[in-house]
């Protein structure tokens, strides 16, 4: 089974359809959703494998919501409820060109407390986001979660998540975070790669001889995306063109989803597992919001 803790959100998606006209109406097509990274990787990998998620929600409407749809695609939800917050909420503004800018309310994602031992039974790999780890009692849950993964023999999967979290944290800070996870796989777009200074180029960086044991998938994008360890290259796996992007709304968290779910089943080959994150990527890619679905008949057009 694969295991994915951590945030879970409501995802108010507002699409312009006109440059936006300060303090007047501006066209746009707007749709609710689920979100979260950690969300978002479990409901792609639900209907490909056996997936479990843990996280945290208020006693809401979307919370209820968020873990009826999750069921939907199959995932076992193991949610703990805190009647004191809210759950989480994220209003991500999407301009024409498809970029993103997002106002995130994290609310009962940093709330996490008690993880019953029990909803780490049967994980081969525990997946975890760097967001879980930036305020409230969730990064100590998340830390112990982590903790008693390794101890059963377990491996753990760790998304580097956001540079803006990175600096937050403080890189030394960060490293310190990542390490004490002792990921077996590192998951970290262009840029944080390079704040994490773990690729030089299309060679391993200083960065990544902090982390000896865990394989980094160093994502680049349109780019091939390279798969390294220990001071080696292991495999450049290049990406197929996506003609049709409409929007890039969780694709990180498809490439994860598509990468474990693969690496499980094929039995550890790291690039036929590589090959299977680009295609779900870019399933995502043509699809609104953290979905593989067609949108709405008045979404924005295809972008290059």
């Amino acid at each position: 089974m694969l295991g994915v803790i951590g945030d879970i959100v409501q995802d108010v998606v507002v699409w312009q359809l006109e440059p936006q006209r300060k303090a007047t109406d501006t066209k746009s097509e707007i749709v609710m959703r689920r979100g979260g990274s950690a969300a978002n990787v479990a409901a792609f990998a639900g209907p490909r494998y056996p997936t479990r998620f843990i996280g945290c929600v208020g006693d809401d409407l979307g919370g209820h919501v968020l873990r009826e749809e999750l069921a939907g695609h199959g995932v076992d939800v193991r949610l703990e409820v805190d009647r004191r917050a809210s759950t989480g909420m994220i209003v991500l503004l999407i301009d024409e060109q498809g970029e993103r800018t997002m106002y995130p309310s994290r609310g009962a994602n940093t709330q996490l407390v008690d993880i019953d031992p029990g909803w780490l039974d049967d994980v081969e790999v525990l997946h975890v986001t760097a967001y879980s780890f930036e305020s409230g009692s969730t990064s100590d849950a998340v830390l112990d979660a982590v903790a008693r993964q390794h101890e059963r023999g377990g491996l753990v999967s760790f998304d580097v998540s956001s540079t803006g979290l990175i600096r937050h944290y403080g890189v030394e800070a960060f490293v310190d975070l990542v390490q004490r996870c002792r990921p077996d796989f590192i998951s970290a777009n262009e840029d944080e790669c390079t704040i994490l200074d773990l690729v030089d180029g299309h060679r391993p960086g200083a960065g990544l001889d902090r982390f000896p044991g865990a394989v980094l998938l160093a994502r680049r994008g349109k780019e091939a995306t390279s798969v390294m360890k220990a001071g080696a290259v292991l495999a450049t796996v290049p990406v197929d063109p996506v003609e049709d992007v409409r929007d890039l709304t969780g694709a990180g968290d498809a490439f994860n989803a598509g990468f474990l779910t693969s690496y499980l089943m094929q039995d550890g080959d790291l690039v036929r597992s590589v090959e299977a994150a680009h295609a779900l990527a870019a399933r995502v890619l043509r699809s609104p919001g953290a979905t593989e679905e067609p949108g709405p008949a008045h979404s924005p057009n295809p972008v290059d």
